[in-house]
């Protein structure tokens, strides 16, 4: 894997503070009927099919965006109970989340986001030696073979000359040059393996073998987003939008205004369903 690829994969990883608490924020703040909750008219009425919103759970959790852009008629829907729905919400991530086909998902994502190893070939400085010499005898022998062209010898001899005199620089068994070369090589070589390793080490924390890790990463991540959220803020109406007063906080992410919509009575039941859920997973990680 390229060393461009693995930094875009690593970026995306590092989105701030996104999972799917989050992204089904915007969602809370309509009414479903809970007895008739994840049914697929629940899923109707949001203008999605089952399968798209649990694809928006396994993408919230894998990649850290806010996949619920498919809720096409969200806002054609009633506010409600948002705190049994946010409830809802939870409860069916969580159980698809500890399910075999996420394990599967975040397994696959993981190998796919592992860097490969570079294939470095052992060489002696002969053999950096040999290769020059072969290389400025293909030079000179193409070198030669332009100047029968007319009038091509004249421009063609001074380049001659000079791989002529590497070629008798490259054969001295103390040429600085093929010194030069040989450890430049070596260089090279380990840069790549440095590179690999720090690359490898990066991997390995942002994608642990265990992908309840990843899940309590997620789950810590809102926690310490949903922390900082005021919900006494203020708003102010400006044109047929809704500002913060505080310019404090209407320069915040997106996320902490997510959390801010979603409102007290939703976000702190949500707090504790994640607490709950991460002391879980420190106990069931702790008997592996």
């Amino acid at each position: 894997m390229s060393e461009k690829l693995i930094n875009l994969l690593l970026i995306k990883l590092k989105v701030t503070a996104a999972l799917l608490i989050v992204a089904f924020i915007s969602l809370l703040s309509f009414s479903f009927t809970t007895s008739r909750s994840f049914a697929d008219d629940f899923w109707k009425q949001l203008g999605m099919t089952r399968d798209q919103g649990t694809d928006g759970v396994k993408q919230s959790f894998l990649n850290g965006y806010l996949y619920y852009y498919g809720a096409k008629n969200a806002k054609n829907i009633a506010t409600g109970n948002r705190a049994a729905i946010a409830k809802d919400l939870l409860n069916y991530t969580k159980q698809y989340v500890n399910s075999e086909a996420f394990r599967k998902e975040y397994e696959l994502m993981r190998r796919s986001a592992k860097p490969e190893e570079p294939q470095l070939k052992t060489f002696t400085k002969e053999d950096v030696r040999k290769e020059q010499i072969a290389e400025t005898e293909k030079s000179i022998a193409k070198t030669e073979e332009i100047m029968k062209q007319p009038n091509m010898k004249a421009i063609m001899e001074p380049s001659l000359q000079l791989y002529k005199k590497n070629l008798l620089d490259y054969k001295d068994p103390n040429s600085k040059m093929i010194e030069m070369y040989y450890q430049g090589k070596k260089r090279e070589q380990e840069q790549q393996m440095e590179s690999y390793k720090k690359y490898y080490t990066r991997w390995e924390n942002d994608y642990p073998a265990d992908h309840r890790e990843k899940i309590k990463e997620r789950l810590q991540k809102f926690l310490e987003l949903s922390a900082t959220v005021d919900f006494n803020a203020e708003l102010k109406q400006v044109g047929n939008k809704k500002k913060f007063v505080n310019p404090q906080y209407e320069g915040k992410a997106y996320d902490w205004k997510q959390v801010y919509r979603a409102g007290k009575e939703v976000i702190e039941p949500a707090r504790a369903f994640a607490e709950q859920w991460i002391k879980e997973l420190n106990s069931s990680i702790a008997k592996r």
